[in-house]
């Protein structure tokens, strides 16, 4: 798992928590598509050999480039 990815994961879990926590229910439900939004990204990031922000040709570009 990358960094990026970890960091995603722990913020999901974070948003989870403040929604567990929450006092009202569009403060709960904020908090939870947060989670499921940083969730996604974690999941874009460990989509092995991605540049993430790219995608297809960009990313082999970005690729040939850098070697």
């Amino acid at each position: 798992m990358s960094s990026y990815a970890k960091y995603c994961r722990d913020q999901a879990a974070e948003c989870a928590r403040r929604a567990r926590l929450a006092s009202s229910p569009d403060v709960a439900a904020n908090n939870r598509r947060l989670e499921l939004r940083w969730l996604r990204l974690a999941e874009k990031a460990d989509v092995p050999g991605r540049a993430f922000g790219n995608s297809g040709k960009a990313a082999v570009a970005l690729a040939a480039a850098r070697s």
